[in-house]
């Protein structure tokens, strides 16, 4: 048994009936407020799992502050002596390629570079492939259809008197602006 709204007393009883576009609009509202809610417990859980803070809930601590104003001097000293160490090894190394004893080293192609570029290649490939049909499928569309000088033949063979007036019109106007210098005139503002 269907349950009835309850009536005015003098009221119309008609139904309500909305239409289709209104009925998709407020299901896609609906959907999206899903997604939106879906969204922001996704994004909650992560932050919690991660230990992120957003900057809505970030809060100053005035008593902090950063690692850089604090000097190390046994690290320091520990990477200075590493700094002196590797600029000999360098310098040494320089020697020893200048006299010629030790060939450049070079890094081996290996199979993940040479599959990277095949690939790149094969894309680009594709590409220019892709380019030169589509440049082929455009000049034939073209010529299938009517150039412009045919569709001015064929208006003038259909209209033959307004097409010798407007003719007429033009080269008329085109004799006056060159009889009159008309290009020579400032223009009106």
């Amino acid at each position: 048994m269907p349950i009835e709204p309850p009536v005015l007393a003098g009221a119309p009883t008609t139904d309500i009936v909305l239409p289709e576009w209104m009925m998709l609009l407020m299901y896609g509202a609906v959907a999206l407020a899903g997604i939106w809610l879906v969204a922001t417990v996704f994004i909650h859980m992560r932050r919690r799992a991660t230990n992120l803070t957003s900057a809505q809930q970030a809060g100053v601590k005035k008593s902090a502050s950063p690692d850089f104003m604090k000097v190390d001097h046994k690290a320091r000293e520990e990477a200075m002596k590493r700094g002196e160490t590797y600029e000999k090894e360098l310098v040494e190394r320089e020697k020893a390629e200048a006299a010629g004893k030790i060939a450049v080293k070079r890094e081996p192609a290996n199979l993940v570079k040479m599959i990277s570029g095949v690939a790149a290649f094969l894309f680009s490939l594709f590409t220019l492939l892709g380019a030169v049909l589509g440049t082929f499928r455009t000049l034939d569309q073209a010529g299938a259809q009517m150039t412009k000088v045919d569709q001015i033949g064929a208006i003038i063979a259909k209209h033959p008197i307004p097409a010798i007036i407007c003719l007429f019109v033009i080269g008329y106007t085109i004799f006056i602006w060159i009889s009159q210098k008309k290009w020579a005139d400032p223009p009106r503002i």
